[in-house]
């Protein structure tokens, strides 16, 4: 009798944890449905704009490089991961990585944001040009990535982070690094009409060297989104609603589907206060306990969706 019980809660347990396995697969793949249904990526964040270079060189080309407009791909050695790489065509000119289309365009709200991104050099710097340059039409700005030669990018192995303000503040340069600093008026009209970026990617003055970029990323004012998505509005006061930080209300949207792609739940201007979701129908009905899924917009920038689990 003992055998069978425990042959008996084996079987249970066994049962048990192919339910939790088949619903966290089931939970994955209707994520990723809904990604393919609004034809966003998951790695996209709200107020990010990144490249990883994880698999590729992501669009991005050179521009005076010995190995033409396509950087060279390297699958390993990056920081970590992949990166990309561009070497120095003729002595004495800066070779420069240029980004793809993604990072361009109206970019108003990433005033007083950041540019990061991490670089290493082949040999070591003993010139400090042109780290950063933003371009929209007519309008050049320009940015030393450091203050002197000691501040520049580490050789490899070896990685540099940098980070730079899109702000006034930073020290921005019209024209060239050594022209009048550009007004807050200036920045935010490059931003609003953004038409290139550039990173420098070597800082010695000979033929030949180059260095590596890793993990560009555009940031703007309001930082990254984040959602605490366990939501159990059961008037214990722990999680009654889906909490969203650093959405910037009121120019927002947030929106609830349940896992067959129904919209159940939508509010504009959400704020944590007055406009949440609380686990109810968008007609104030309680909605079952379960897995769903949000799309969150702000401003005009690309949604983001991911998944919360709902208790009632």
């Amino acid at each position: 009798m003992e055998r069978r019980r425990s042959d008996y809660n084996s079987v249970l347990s066994n049962s048990r944890q192919q339910f939790y396995i088949a619903s966290a697969m089931t939970t994955r793949f209707l994520f990723k449905a809904l990604l393919i249904l609004f034809g966003i990526a998951n790695d996209t964040c709200i107020g990010q704009i990144v490249s990883t270079f994880d698999t590729a060189d992501e669009g991005w080309t050179a521009f005076d490089s010995n190995t033409g407009n396509t950087p060279a791909y390297q699958s390993s050695g990056g920081n970590p991961g992949g990166f990309i790489q561009v070497f120095d065509a003729v002595a004495g000119t800066a070779t420069f990585y240029v980004a793809p289309g993604k990072f361009l365009g109206d970019r108003s709200s990433y005033f007083d944001g950041r540019i990061e991104f991490d670089l290493q050099v082949s040999v070591a710097p003993n010139s400090n040009t042109a780290g950063v340059v933003l371009t929209s039409g007519n309008m050049t700005l320009m940015k030393l990535i450091a203050p002197s030669v000691s501040g520049l990018p580490a050789v490899s192995p070896d990685w540099t982070h940098y980070s730079i303000r899109l702000s006034e503040v930073e020290g921005w340069r019209v024209g060239s690094t050594t022209g009048p600093v550009a007004t807050e008026a200036q920045i935010r009209g490059v931003l609003s009409n953004l038409t290139g970026i550039a990173i420098n990617g070597e800082y010695n003055t000979i033929s030949g060297d180059g260095g590596g970029l890793d993990n560009f990323s555009l940031w703007d004012s309001a930082g990254p989104i984040v959602v605490y998505n366990a939501v159990s509005p059961n008037g214990d006061g722990l999680n009654p609603y889906m909490r969203i930080e650093n959405l910037a209300p009121p120019d927002n949207t947030v929106s609830i589907f349940n896992r067959w792609g129904d919209l159940v739940w939508e509010g504009s201007g959400y704020n944590n206060d007055t406009i949440v979701f609380r686990g109810l129908s968008k007609n104030g009905d309680e909605l079952p306990s379960g897995t769903y899924f949000y799309r969150i917009t702000r401003g005009g920038q690309q949604p983001v969706v991911g998944y919360l689990s709902l208790k009632m």
